[in-house]
């Protein structure tokens, strides 16, 4: 359900609950509610003034969300990798590669039109999964029409040729890159293997985001060990 502000909002008592209120245009899971009850609905709506746009979404049961990244050419609309998102809570956390699904279909007309419309360089596309006894069911959450989280890991692994990796931000104690020692852990090149720094200059707030290439076992082993030295 869309609305241009607050002061059109109709139909508080019927909307599915629980269900999430956030303003049209977000980033980074900012100003958006999770709502149980008309009662926090009525109480979020406090946070936002009057001429703001807002959205209130049903939720979707699951736990597992793909992104879908886009590059456009003079020619249309370009796939170029979906991902997995890892969530902390209801919150964007990183990105997994390769993702268990590709439903490129599922977004493949929003995609051509938003060429046509002139959008130019990468976006991107949110998908649920629900996975049902018939087979899974893609729902389409959003879409960001620019870069977003997984663009700056997702380049970086299309650069180095890498194809298992996950991409995720860590709290440290440190505050300075100089303190952090990635000797023995870092990439190589000849493997496909270890740790790439993709955000370092959130390390002034305690935490920095890196990319863990290799299998599954080797990603987990790799995080256990950067996380001891942070």
């Amino acid at each position: 359900h869309c609305f241009h502000g607050k002061q059109w909002l109709a139909g508080i008592d019927y909307f599915p609950y629980p269900c999430y209120l956030k303003a049209a245009v977000s980033v980074a899971g900012k100003g958006i509610f999770r709502c149980k009850t008309p009662q926090q609905l009525i109480q979020a709506l406090a946070y936002f003034k009057d001429d703001v746009p807002l959205q209130i979404q049903a939720e979707v049961e699951s736990d597992l969300f793909l992104n879908l990244q886009y590059q456009t050419s003079a020619d249309g609309s370009e796939r170029l990798m979906a991902t997995e998102q890892v969530l902390n809570g209801y919150t964007h956390a990183g990105n997994r590669y390769p993702a268990r699904y590709e439903p490129w279909d599922s977004i493949e007309p929003m995609a051509e039109w938003l060429w046509e419309k002139g959008i130019k360089g990468i976006f991107a596309f949110d998908v649920a999964v629900l996975e049902e006894p018939g087979g899974p069911r893609f729902i389409p959450i959003e879409c960001n029409p620019r870069f977003n989280g997984a663009s700056y890991p997702s380049g970086i692994a299309c650069r180095l040729g890498l194809t298992d990796w996950i991409a995720v931000d860590i709290a440290t104690r440190h505050d300075s890159i100089a303190a952090i020692d990635l000797r023995g852990i870092e990439l190589d090149p000849t493997t496909g293997t270890g740790i790439v720094l993709v955000n370092w200059g959130t390390v002034l707030v305690g935490k920095i985001g890196v990319l863990i290439a290799g299998t599954p076992e080797e990603q987990e082993r790799l995080e256990s060990e950067l996380r001891s030295r942070l």
